[in-house]
């Protein structure tokens, strides 16, 4: 049996951390209400064999006003942590709160697991390396219950929320606001990712993939894709992916750039993406000669988009065609209505799309 010791925080010995009741080897603490508190806790759980559960202050928030180590403003996570925010009254909030740059958490290596659930990461700040919010490098990153927004990726890294090249999944929560001045406004994955009943709205991307970029592997249910923008791919880019979209609503979604592709969906490079009872509704692209308002599958004979019982309407391009465009590769539809797009549905596409007319 373990526990998480009580530390000593200012020089009057004020405890930082509470320890509880350990279980099955399991160790618990309740952090108290300061930057100083949840640095030592997490780095004390980073000392101590996991798994620890640090239980968050009841309506704190948490101020970074400096970074604890170069580029993160909280110690980087190399163990199995699990943080948790209070379900009493308001929201606990990890933010940043200085001038200078620096993501809120990075997890690194294979070993290392961070799980959140009930709280809010904001307004953290990447100048290198992506991830504004969260960085995963490699390790477990679980969010439930979780908001990440106002968070920036500047210079060339990617994922103005979150960036993951490990193991990624979002339950029941918003990814909301985020910007990137590479590519994945709202979140950027390399590897696996999950998502269920999960809001992607109000990010922006200076490149590809205004809400999403996701490469490797991607499964989407039950969520809302909607209001991104970026210059190609507005609402996800789908960059050597296999991957399925169900019960979801890719709505609003903007590109600006010229020539450009997919105001809702651009599924390109190798990539297979298959849409079960999703809505693409009033997605545009907006950039002379853009094409593929709701969804763009380019790049040649190994791209390859399937709707199934799923539905393609309302959706604009500033040159044809505004509902599908399919560039060299493969696009089928089953029981998917594309109507009521402009200027077009589906024509020019090539090859043609079988079951969509005009």
């Amino acid at each position: 049996m373990k526990k998480l010791g009580i530390l000593a925080g200012t020089a009057a010995a004020l405890a930082t951390t509470v320890a509880l009741p350990a279980t099955d080897a399991h160790a618990q603490a309740v952090v108290l209400c300061s930057q100083t508190a949840l640095r030592a806790a997490i780095s004390q759980a980073n000392a101590a064999p996991g798994p620890n559960t640090l239980f968050l202050a009841p309506g704190c928030t948490y101020n970074l006003t400096a970074p604890d180590n170069p580029g993160n403003g909280l110690p980087v996570v190399t163990s199995d942590i699990t943080i948790v925010g209070s379900l009493l009254g308001t929201q606990n909030v990890i933010r940043r709160q200085s001038a200078s740059a620096f993501r809120i958490f990075q997890v690194q290596g294979p070993n290392a697991r961070l799980s959140l659930s009930n709280l809010t990461v904001r307004d953290g700040r990447s100048d290198s390396g992506g991830g504004g919010g969260i960085l995963n490098l490699g390790g477990t990153l679980t969010l439930n219950s979780v908001e990440v927004t106002g968070n920036l990726s500047a210079a060339a890294g990617r994922g103005g929320g979150i960036h993951s090249s490990g193991s990624l999944t979002v339950r029941n929560s918003t990814v909301s606001f985020n910007r990137s001045t590479n590519n994945g406004g709202g979140l950027a994955s390399v590897g696996t990712a999950t998502l269920s009943n999960t809001t992607v709205t109000g990010n922006t991307a200076k490149d590809s993939g205004g809400g999403m970029d996701v490469r490797g592997g991607l499964t989407l249910t039950g969520s809302r894709l909607t209001d991104n923008s970026s210059d190609d791919g507005g609402g996800m880019l789908a960059f050597a992916l296999t991957g399925t979209v169900t019960d979801t609503l890719v709505r609003g979604n903007t590109i600006a750039g010229d020539g450009l592709h997919g105001g809702g969906i651009l599924n390109q490079n190798g990539s297979t993406l298959t849409l079960e009872r999703t809505t693409v509704f009033a997605n545009r692209t907006l950039g002379s000669g853009s094409q593929g308002g709701g969804i763009a599958n380019t790049g040649g004979a190994g791209n390859t988009v399937n709707l199934r019982n799923s539905s393609v309407t309302y959706n604009y391009a500033s040159a044809a065609p505004g509902g599908i465009f399919n560039d060299g590769g493969i696009v089928t539809l089953t029981a998917t209505p594309v109507t009521e797009n402009f200027p077009s549905n589906c024509t020019p596409s090539a090859p043609a799309i079988a079951g969509c007319a005009g």
